[in-house]
């Protein structure tokens, strides 16, 4: 069951309206059973039985990691490290199985060779790469003494499964999620109205644009070897637009999901398409994930003796300003290498949403120097809507060539994909041509249409901070919403909507 899946139209009114039937005291018993049911439907009982021994040893490990930190801190340590070699074996055991092979494949083919082998089949358990760092940072947290230790280990199971932010994030902090999860205070009809116009905007953005574009990406990336020119170049920026409405949908369902039952979740986009550079656009893209990483990978690191060393070699060879920007340049480095592998245990992952994004951060980084040079010779005001333009394009380019690699199979497929695209071939400018992308005009004017909306509801968003929060307004564009999702959207009988892609991660 998928938040796009008919099931999931009748699992959610029907948990709203047990959810509001009952006294206000079993509502968390029933949010705890309901998001049991929803990692049942979604994933098998394997995947319950999975997630639910992981929560309980987290719950356990943490009571005994505050227990005995202090005096008996080695103890407390053994129990921190045994949870947390727990969860990441497990996540290790079923999401990284192949990357040996991978790893190899790859060598052999920068060598000039070829290497044939059959990847391991596996089936992980639903959700587990977002709940093993949602269940370790609360762990982290205990051991920090930044959270007490959950002595209720419903309450902690329900915290990792939440069914609405389980399948797809954002990650939870406990700290936040904590105080309207446990509550069940419910939700206010407005909070209600608005929280279903949020999942009709995210099934808009799934259903009516993330799917049509997934037929341009899908035509061209099959068959890429006979595509080129033109052709690559827009199925690259396609891919772009696909994974954001495809995730930020998620995302927007999910947020509107768990608000029908009064709860907040944090949110995990913020307009990344108008950042005016890559580490912009990393603050505005999966904003949990990356706080995540920087919070208890990065700071970790850049604490440790080795860095610190780091740190005092480099401010007495470059200065005291710039010096002090080579641990964090290292540390870049290392972080967007596990986060470019949570994504999967591929050097396609680990290269275009880990590795690339690293080098050109830490460039930007250290060249700081020169990037002032330029703005007091050149004189020119950085916040010039011209040039701020030309930022955003630059990074929407920089960010699509790393998605490149996100998308292909292998190495060697995305080094063809950009190779392909100087060919020259402008066969895409003719009626045969567009049409050679599987879509017809009406769908293409459809696609058009929809990401004018896109753009315009983004723009509104990054200048308004809220919307019109007047249910007369809301109403109207839920209406709105849902005629154009009848009425465009991709679904019905014949037509089985691609699961969403961060879903396999």
């Amino acid at each position: 069951m998928t938040f796009v899946s008919y099931q999931f139209a009748v699992f959610l009114p029907v948990a709203a309206a047990l959810f509001y039937g009952c006294p206000k005291r079993w509502r968390m018993g029933l949010l705890f059973l309901i998001s049991g049911l929803f990692l049942v439907l979604s994933g098998g009982m394997e995947s319950l039985a999975v997630y639910g021994l992981s929560a309980l040893a987290v719950w356990a490990a943490a009571l005994g990691v505050e227990h005995f930190r202090g005096d008996r801190d080695r103890i407390s340590s053994i129990f921190f490290w045994t949870a947390a070699a727990a969860l990441l074996g497990l996540l290790a055991g079923f999401q990284y199985i192949n990357f040996p092979g991978y790893t190899v494949q790859e060598f052999f083919w920068l060598t000039g060779r070829n290497y044939e082998w059959t990847p391991v089949q596996t089936a992980a358990p639903a959700a587990i790469s977002f709940y093993t760092l949602t269940l370790l940072g609360y762990l982290t947290e205990v051991r920090w003494g930044s959270v007490p230790a959950e002595k209720n280990p419903v309450k902690l199971i329900l915290f990792g499964g939440f069914f609405p932010q389980m399948a797809m994030g954002p990650i939870a902090r406990y700290e936040l999620l904590s105080e309207t999860l446990f509550s069940g205070r419910g939700a206010g009809w407005e909070e209600i109205l608005g929280s279903f116009q949020r999942i009709l905007w995210g099934l808009f953005q799934k259903l009516v644009i993330s799917e049509r574009l997934a037929v341009i990406v899908n035509t061209v990336y099959s068959d890429y070897e006979t595509f080129s020119g033109w052709y690559l170049v827009l199925a690259a920026a396609a891919f772009s637009f696909q994974l954001y409405t495809d995730f930020a949908g998620a995302m927007d369902i999910a947020l509107g999901t768990a608000g029908i039952f009064g709860v907040r979740l944090e949110e995990n986009f913020r307009q990344p398409f108008y950042s005016r550079s890559i580490a912009e656009f990393w603050r505005r893209w999966h904003m949990t994930l990356g706080a995540w990483f920087k919070d208890f990978v990065m700071y970790p690191i850049l604490k440790t003796e080795c860095f610190q060393r780091l740190g005092s070699w480099g401010k007495r060879c470059f200065g005291k300003k710039q010096g002090k920007k080579i641990p964090t340049a290292a540390a870049l480095l290392i972080v967007w290498f596990l986060l470019g592998l949570w994504h999967g245990g591929k050097w396609t992952f680990i290269i275009g949403s880990g590795l690339y994004h690293a080098v050109l951060m830490s460039a930007a980084l250290l060249t700081e120097p020169l990037q002032k040079k330029f703005y007091s010779v050149t004189r020119l005001n950085r916040d010039n809507p011209v040039w701020a333009v030309f930022q955003r394009v630059r990074t929407f380019v920089l960010v699509s060539i790393g998605f490149v690699f996100f998308r292909s199979d292998s190495l060697k497929m995305a080094v063809d994909l950009f190779r392909g695209m100087f060919s020259g071939d402008t066969g895409l400018f003719t009626e045969a041509g567009f049409e050679a992308l599987g879509m017809s005009a009406a769908d293409g004017s459809v696609l058009i249409v929809s990401l004018a909306v896109l753009w315009a509801v983004s723009a509104w968003k990054e200048t308004h901070r809220d919307g019109d929060g007047r249910p007369e307004i809301r109403g109207c564009v839920c209406a709105a919403l849902a005629f154009g999702i009848l009425l465009f959207g991709c679904y019905g009988r014949g037509y089985d909507p691609s699961a969403f892609i961060y879903a396999r991660f």
